[in-house]
């Protein structure tokens, strides 16, 4: 009777353990297939962002521009002689110092002459300086003819002028001993040598070829069609495939030639900013200005659909937007559709982004690295 009376008890003891046995094996299920959907999901993407901007907008016209030194100058003596010493090409000469030196012997030979004569013709004044004194006495006296009187007075003007002429030519002669050193005019670099040392040169024949590195700008040959939308000091985008920086316009020639119907600008630029010599763009305005909204080119994604951006909203999620463009300026273009300019755009990685999908980027703007 025991052993029948126990039974029932340990059925449902069995049968409890059972039931929370297959309850604990549901909830551990729900809860891995949970946790197995939130594994699946897609990690933040890694972009690159820039912002939007509302700007003044107007079309451009690229234009090809030569960088150039300001002062370029060859570099001639103004005496005859043999070239002693010059400076090598590259070298880099303070305004004031020797450039060239030529062999000043035969000049310093001349300046001894000089002063020779001084001194002869400084005794003749002298000389005849005394003798009118003694005539005009005799004259006094009436011991000389007027005649006498007026030789004698011709005389030492005579004197004099040779005199005079004396140290004009001892003048000069300093004058081209100096003028036998070439001195740089200004902070000179030098591009090239016409002449060597050891070789005869004159008056006027070229030497060297200088440039001032510290004086440069940019030449630029633009169609008359924009003159109405430039003015000097104007800040314009001056690039090559290296570097870009936004310079003034110095100078406007708003002269053209029959031919090209192009006329000049000069636009200053930073010493080190190009080369001399080296070809560059200039992006002048070309229309009157609009207000708009743009980004950068990279920042479009194109699709058979249409063109479209992501922005970013406060929550770092990408939200698609469909925009159409209008002027291109340089690295950025207008865009027009429901474009927020408060909100960042994704330039790089939007090819692989969805809406709603959330991102992660570098506040610094960097290049696209992944982050630990």
């Amino acid at each position: 009777m025991k052993a029948m009376t126990s039974t029932p008890a340990l059925s449902f003891c069995a049968f409890s353990l059972l039931t929370f046995g297959l309850f604990t094996l549901f909830a551990s299920s729900v809860s891995l297939s949970a946790q197995a959907q939130d594994n699946n999901q897609p990690p933040p993407v890694l972009v690159q962002i820039d912002k939007a901007r509302e700007q003044a907008i107007s079309q451009l016209t690229w234009v090809p521009g030569t960088v150039l030194s300001v002062t370029d100058a060859n570099l001639a003596s103004e005496v005859n002689g043999r070239i002693t010493w010059m400076a090598d090409v590259g070298d880099v000469v303070k305004a004031g110092e020797p450039l060239v030196k030529v062999d000043d012997t035969r000049l310093r030979i001349t300046r001894s002459q000089n002063t020779s004569n001084i001194a002869r013709w400084r005794s003749q004044v002298e000389l005849f300086t005394k003798r009118l004194a003694r005539y005009k006495n005799l004259q006094a006296s009436q011991n000389t003819s007027r005649g006498e009187l007026e030789e004698v007075v011709a005389d030492l003007e005579n004197a004099k002028q040779e005199l005079a002429q004396a140290k004009l030519d001892l003048e000069f002669t300093e004058y081209q001993i100096e003028q036998s050193n070439v001195r740089a005019p200004f902070t000179a670099l030098v591009v090239d040598r016409l002449q060597s040392p050891g070789e005869y040169t004159g008056v006027g024949q070229t030497l060297l070829r200088v440039v001032n590195p510290d004086s440069v700008e940019v030449q630029v040959r633009a169609p008359l069609n924009v003159l109405a939308y430039i003015e000097n000091g104007m800040s314009v985008s001056v690039h090559n495939k290296a570097h870009q920086v936004q310079e003034s316009i110095r100078a406007i020639v708003p002269v053209g030639n029959s031919a090209s119907r192009m006329m000049e600008l000069r636009i200053a630029i930073s010493p080190g900013d190009f080369p001399i010599g080296s070809a560059v763009r200039v992006a002048l305005p070309s229309s009157d200005t609009h207000d708009g909204v743009t980004i950068p080119r990279d920042a479009l994604v194109l699709r058979k659909s249409g063109t479209y951006i992501y922005q970013l909203n406060e929550n770092n999620e990408a939200e698609q937007v469909k925009v159409t463009t209008g002027v291109g300026m340089g690295d950025r273009i207008e865009v027009f559709g429901d474009v927020n300019p408060k909100r960042s755009v994704v330039v790089r990685g939007a090819e692989r982004l969805r809406a709603g999908q959330k991102v992660r980027y570098n506040d610094e703007q960097e290049s696209l690295t992944a982050k630990n």
